[in-house]
């Protein structure tokens, strides 16, 4: 020690250095702060579901929404840039079968547009 000043240790939290220092405490939380903005900004327009995008159109395939819940479902296709394009929606108890390809993800939102499920097509076609 120079001068009677204490040095600064990291403790440790549950396996993770934590500093004492408040510059390096701050600095730690804007990271965390811009890490959060940028995984918010890989999710989708709806919240809830990741990022995704359409491919190509190689494998044409349908899919089949069948809607067994008690609630209205909206469905979405995402575009070759990430877009959603709606495609209508379902009430209970309704089904629709859309012509699609094997690398196009749908989207199925609630009533006030919150993403519920990601799903992508397969082969042969797909209920959902």
């Amino acid at each position: 020690m120079i001068g009677g000043a204490r040095p600064q240790h990291a403790r440790i939290v549950k396996g993770n250095p934590v500093p004492d220092n408040p510059t390096r405490s701050s600095l730690r939380l804007c990271v965390a702060i811009v890490a959060a903005a940028s995984l918010g900004a890989a999710t989708s327009a709806h919240a809830g579901c990741p990022r995704a995008r359409s491919q190509n159109s190689d494998v044409a395939t349908t899919i089949t929404f069948v809607n067994h819940s008690g609630e209205y479902r909206g469905i979405y296709w995402k575009d070759f840039s990430g877009n959603d394009k709606s495609y209508g929606g379902l009430n209970p108890g309704e089904r629709k079968t859309i012509s699609t390809y094997l690398t196009h993800p749908w989207e199925i939102t609630n009533g006030p547009g919150d993403c519920l499920q990601l799903v992508f097509p397969r082969p042969g076609g797909s209920i959902v």
